[in-house]
């Protein structure tokens, strides 16, 4: 089991991580998980204790699962933006290989 320091860090820099995707502040995110700025500042520094209700509104807040708070370092989230811009890449994409596939001459049965 890991150091429950460790934890804190680990659970600090996700939710700052999170945060700054969306572009909040830390008073931003207090508003919309009902804590205040202050101890949204320790629990990125890993210096606060949450208890379970503050880490549920700190999801429900960052609309993530509580789960996606403890996830090890190197967590890629994306922006709506970004998610969008994957989106329509993709649809590009497919669109490329479908054509290319049509293409391709079929071929002939023996």
């Amino acid at each position: 089991m890991k150091n429950p320091v460790a934890i804190r860090q680990l659970l600090g820099d996700n939710v700052r991580t999170l945060r700054k995707v969306r572009g909040w502040s830390q008073e931003e995110l207090g508003e919309h998980a009902d804590l205040s700025y202050k101890f949204v500042g320790e629990i990125e520094r890993g210096t606060g204790n949450p208890s379970l209700d503050s880490l549920v509104g700190i999801a429900n807040a960052l609309t993530v699962p509580i789960a996606e708070l403890f996830l090890h370092r190197g967590l890629l989230v994306l922006s709506d933006t970004d998610v969008a811009d994957v989106e329509t890449s993709m649809a590009v994409l497919n669109r490329v290989l479908g054509n290319a596939r049509a293409d391709i001459p079929q071929r002939q049965k023996a």
